[in-house]
C-alpha cells in the first residue's frame, strides 16, 4: 500500500528454492530462523483479517500434548530491534494447540515483523501490515482460491509469495477440500504421492483439524501465509460441496446431523485461520467483513453458503420440464428464478446496504465484492462443431456425460452452474437493486470456485451496467472439462465468451490467481498462470492482462 508506483516484475522462472531463500526483505530474510522451527513450527505462521489498528496473528504449537505457552513478539523491523508488541498466549487440546492473537494499538499502514517462541524455539518471521487511512495512492492484491491438496502443489502461493510487490492475499474459498481418498482428486492425488490424510471425508472436528494441518503443511502455502497478510472467505469444500442452509450435496443422513458436521467444519476453520473470532460460537456462521483502505478502496466480503441460501435446484430432478426450448426457459423464469430464492441472509443485506452506503458517502474510489461464486449471467454455448463431435465419441464415462449434457443445455439456453449466481438469479438481481439504492454501480466482484478465469461486464436486468468480474482459477483445483484437451477447451472458451454478452474473457485451461493492482485513477489486472501444478518445478507467467477505467461512476475495460 505504497505510496508510489514501484513495480518490479517477481514471476520467477523454475522454482524450488529452500523457504529461508523464497522469502526476503532487503537483506533480512522472511523464513526459517532455526533448524528445529519446522518441528515445533511445522504449520508455519500466518496474519490476517486487518484494520487500520489490529492485524490478527496466528501459530499451531506442533508435537504438544498439554497446556503450552507461546510467547510472541511484534516489531517494526525484521531484526526484532524495536518490538512494539509482546505476549504471550496459553494453548491448549481444546483449541488443538493452536494460536491467535489479536495485536492492537498498532500505526495504520504500518508494516510490521512477528515471531513465536514456544519449547524454547523460535518460528519462522512473518511480514504483515494493517489498513492504512488518508490518501492511498496504489493497493495490490492477490487473488486465490481453490486449493485442493491431492491435485497438485500449492506452485501458485509460493509465487505469490515471492512477489514483494502484493500488499494483501484475498482467498475467495476451497481453502481446504473434504473430500477422502476415493473422492474428487484421488486419482492424481495417489499418482503424485499427494493424497488426503485423514484418508476418509472430514465429517468430524478431528477430521476438519487434520486436514487444514496437512493443507497448512506445503511449502507453498508456509510461503505465502509468511510473507503477506491474508484476508479469507469460505466457499463450500470448507465443510462439505454445495452447502445451503439445510443441507449440502456431499453430506448424506448416514454421516450424521448436517448442523454437527457444519458447527465442526467452521470451528476449525477459525481454530487454523487467522481471523477474528465472533463474540459468541453461535454466531460463526455470520462471517462477512468491510476492509477499509483510506480514500482508495472498499472491500466487502459475502457470506453465500450458510445463512442464507437456499437448496440448489438441480436439473436432473425436473426432465419432465426441459422436453424443449419454450418449456425450458418457463422453468428458468419459474422455478429457477422464483422470487423466495436466496443467497444472502437479511443480517447479510443490511451489512451490505450500510457498508455500501459508507463506502459511498467516504468518496472511496473503489468497491470489491468478494464473493464465493461467479455472478455474471452466463448460459451453455451451443457445441455443435466438428471438435466436439469428435470429442463426444472419443471421451467415456463421466466427461463423455458432461459434455453431452452442456450440449443439451446449449440447445435449451440454459444457465450450467445452478450452484452459482445463475443458480439464484431472484437473489443477484436484488443484490444489484442493493447497490444501486446505495449509488454503487461501479461494482468489483472478485469471484473463485469455478477453476476458471473470467473478465466480466455486470448488468442488472434492465441492462444497466452494475461493474466488472473478475473471476480467478483454482490453485490447484482442475476445471471440470480439462480433459477436452487444450484446443478442446480453448474453444469452448471462445464459445462461451462469444455466446454470453457479459462474458469478455475466460480461461479454463490453467491453474494459477490473479495479481490486480489499483490506483485512484485505474486499475490492471494481470491472469497470472503456473505451468505445472503436479511437482515443485514451475514457471509463472502472466497469459492475459486487462486494464480497467472508472469513467462518470462505471467501470470499463478498456
Amino acid at each position: 500500500m505504497s505510496d508510489k508506483i514501484t513495480r518490479r516484475q517477481a514471476l520467477k522462472g523454475a522454482t524450488g528454492a529452500s523457504l529461508s531463500l523464497l522469502l526476503t526483505t532487503g537483506c533480512d530474510s522472511i523464513g526459517l530462523t532455526a533448524n528445529d522451527s519446522s518441528t515445533v513450527f511445522s504449520h508455519g505462521i500466518a496474519s490476517g483479517d486487518p484494520d487500520q489498528k489490529s492485524i490478527v496473528i496466528w501459530t499451531r504449537v506442533s508435537g504438544a500434548d498439554q497446556d503450552i505457552p507461546c510467547d510472541w513478539f511484534v516489531a517494526s523491523d525484521a531484526g526484532f530491534k524495536n518490538i512494539v508488541s509482546q505476549g504471550q498466549f496459553v494453548t491448549n487440546k481444546k483449541r488443538d494447540f493452536t494460536v491467535k492473537v489479536l495485536v492492537d494499538n498498532l500505526a495504520s499502514g504500518g508494516k510490521y515483523f512477528y515471531r513465536f517462541e514456544a519449547n524454547g524455539t523460535s518460528s519462522m518471521i512473518g511480514q504483515t501490515q494493517t489498513l492504512p487511512t488518508g490518501h492511498v495512492e496504489e493497493l495490490v492484491l492477490a487473488i486465490a482460491t481453490c486449493s485442493n491438496y491431492p491435485f497438485g502443489y500449492f506452485n501458485a502461493y509460493e509465487s505469490i509469495a515471492n512477489d514483494s510487490e502484493i500488499d494483501l492475499v484475498i482467498h475467495l474459498g476451497d481453502y481446504i477440500y473434504e473430500y477422502g481418498t476415493d473422492g474428487y482428486g484421488g486419482e492424481t492425488g495417489k499418482r503424485i504421492g499427494r493424497n488426503h490424510h485423514p484418508s476418509h471425508e472430514t465429517l468430524t472436528l478431528e477430521d476438519y483439524r487434520q486436514r487444514h494441518a496437512q493443507y497448512k503443511s506445503d511449502q507453498g502455502s508456509l510461503a505465502m501465509h509468511a510473507r503477506h497478510p491474508i484476508i479469507v472467505i469460505w466457499d463450500d469444500h470448507e465443510s462439505a460441496n454445495n452447502p445451503w442452509t439445510g443441507g449440502a450435496q456431499n453430506h448424506q443422513s448416514e454421516e450424521g446431523a448436517w448442523t454437527d458436521r457444519r458447527k465442526a467444519s467452521l470451528q476449525a476453520y477459525y481454530e487454523w485461520l487467522p481471523i477474528r473470532d465472533p463474540a459468541n460460537d453461535k454466531d460463526r456462521e455470520n462471517y462477512w467483513r468491510h476492509f477499509k483502505f483510506g480514500d482508495l478502496a472498499s472491500i466487502i466480503t459475502l457470506e453465500s453458503r450458510h445463512t442464507g441460501r437456499s437448496k440448489q435446484i438441480e436439473y436432473s430432478e425436473h426432465l419432465e420440464d426441459l422436453n424443449n426450448k419454450d418449456n425450458a426457459q418457463k422453468f428458468l423464469k419459474d422455478v429457477i428464478g422464483a422470487k423466495n430464492r436466496n443467497m444472502l441472509s437479511e443480517e447479510m443485506k443490511e451489512f451490505l446496504t450500510t457498508e455500501l452506503n459508507e463506502s459511498v458517502n467516504s468518496q472511496r474510489r473503489w468497491r470489491i465484492i468478494g464473493s464465493q461464486s461467479i455472478m455474471a449471467k452466463s448460459t451453455s454455448p451451443i457445441l455443435n462443431e466438428p471438435i466436439f463431435d469428435t470429442l463426444r465419441k472419443k471421451l467415456k464415462g463421466r466427461i463423455a456425460s458432461t459434455l453431452e449434457s452442456r450440449t443439451r443445455l446449449g440447445e435449451l439456453d440454459l444457465p450450467d452452474d445452478l450452484d452459482a449466481w445463475d443458480g439464484y438469479p431472484q437473489a443477484r438481481e436484488e443484490f444489484y437493486q442493493i447497490s444501486k439504492a446505495a449509488k454503487a454501480q461501479d461494482l468489483l466482484v472478485l469471484s473463485g470456485d469455478s477453476h476458471s478465469f473470467w473478465a466480466n461486464s455486470l448488468y442488472d436486468d434492465e441492462n444497466l451496467p452494475m461493474g466488472l468480474e473478475l473471476g480467478s482459477t483454482g490453485i490447484s483445483s482442475p476445471r471440470s472439462l480439462l480433459s477436452l484437451g487444450e484446443e478442446g477447451l480453448k474453444r469452448f472458451d471462445e464459445l462461451n465468451a462469444k455466446h454470453n454478452e457479459e462474458i469478455v474473457w475466460s480461461d479454463g485451461r490453467h491453474r494459477g490467481y490473479i495479481r490486480l493492482h489499483i490506483k485512484p485513477d485505474g486499475g490492471k489486472a494481470d491472469f497470472i498462470a503456473i505451468s505445472n501444478v503436479e511437482s515443485r518445478n514451475y514457471s509463472s507467467q502472466i497469459i492475459h492482462s486487462v486494464e480497467i477505467a472508472q469513467t462518470n461512476g462505471n467501470l470499463q475495460y478498456i
